[in-house]
């Protein structure tokens, strides 16, 4: 069955309750070291107040389950009805399989339903929901849930300027037959030659002459994020600024919309980025909470949808993604 109208039917979120300020002592290491244009990284990660972190013993699948049940119970729609699961889960306790598949588990969704995760780092929420819409609009299921969840504060080295920005947590949203923010359009931009700017690798450390690799409790290799001093700085500052704007009154145009129509949620790395943005797109509503939770990477978009689900008074809605690659993604709703 063709359904002509598809919606997000219900939202949810957790962030967990342990809180990291500015002055917490893991920060006291931030090199301030200059690139060759004369900038240090930590200067482009401003405006941030409190993140949330997971601590050792804890685990983001947990997140990610209590904010699928929360969107299951806000749609009303039993977990037994939901024939697809995408979204993704960083970082992973193994390289394969993701996390996604304990979320089935936690759930007890049914054994038919098809688990799909999405690794596109940070438009994995914006790339779920266009697969989920598409595959309900061509009748292959009826109800599809996304659940997107990020840890990455266990996978930051905290001498580097990004870290100071970085929180922990997991938002859900349900889509099916409905009249609730419709998805109507996307739009999106690939800049592979900036590919390796960003990355989450293992790497390699020197002691006492030699290379080694940092390993956890249980003698596996750590992966670590980075974002090179050079290259990933010059994204940072070019495409990283200028490509969310541009994208996203691309797509309003082609739809005779104007920024005074949508609220926008968007990657909230820095308070930098997000007046830049506002001054470009003048939203009428910006749905953000980078003070409170930092940059959530991949789950900071549906955490913000679901923190601000209710209370949404434009009739457009625009979310737009960065992500390493490097690509970008812009997806517009009908509220």
């Amino acid at each position: 069955m063709n359904y002509r109208t598809v919606g997000i039917l219900g939202a949810g979120y957790s962030v967990p309750p342990h809180v990291r300020t500015n002055d917490d002592p893991i920060f006291a290491q931030l090199k301030r070291t200059r690139n060759t244009q004369g900038i240090v990284e930590q200067d482009l990660f401003t405006g941030l107040k409190e993140r949330r972190y997971l601590r050792e013993d804890e685990h983001l699948e947990t997140l990610m389950i209590e904010a699928a049940k929360q969107a299951l119970a806000q749609a009303h729609v039993p977990a037994s009805a939901i024939e697809r699961l995408y979204g993704y889960a960083t970082v992973s306790p193994y390289l394969t399989p993701n996390a996604l598949y304990t979320v089935h588990k936690g759930l007890q969704l049914p054994q038919h339903a098809l688990v799909v995760p999405i690794n596109s780092e940070f438009s994995n929420f914006l790339l779920s929901v266009i697969q989920a819409w598409e595959a309900i609009l061509a009748g292959h299921c009826t109800y599809a849930l996304v659940v997107c969840g990020a840890n990455w504060t266990q996978y930051m080295d905290y001498t580097q300027g990004h870290s100071i920005s970085i929180g922990d947590g997991a938002g859900a949203v349900v889509l099916g037959p409905g009249h609730s923010f419709i998805p109507l359009d996307y739009a999106t931009q690939t800049l592979s030659e900036q590919y390796g700017a960003m990355t989450m690798s293992v790497r390699s450390t020197m002691l006492n002459g030699r290379h080694y690799i940092p390993v956890d409790t249980h003698n596996l290799p750590v992966p670590t994020y980075e974002i090179t001093q050079e290259e990933g700085i010059h994204s940072f500052m070019t495409a990283g600024m200028e490509g969310p704007p541009a994208l996203v009154q691309r797509l309003l145009h082609k739809h005779g919309l104007t920024g005074q129509d949508i609220a926008l949620i968007s990657h909230q790395a820095s308070r930098l980025m997000l007046d830049y943005w506002t001054q470009c797109i003048q939203p009428r509503e910006y749905l953000e909470t980078l003070e409170q939770f930092g940059n959530m990477t991949l789950a900071t978009y549906p955490v913000n949808l679901a923190y601000y689900f209710q209370h949404v008074t434009a009739k457009y809605l625009v979310i737009v993604a960065v992500g390493v690659g490097f690509h970008q993604a812009a997806l517009l709703f009908k509220r």
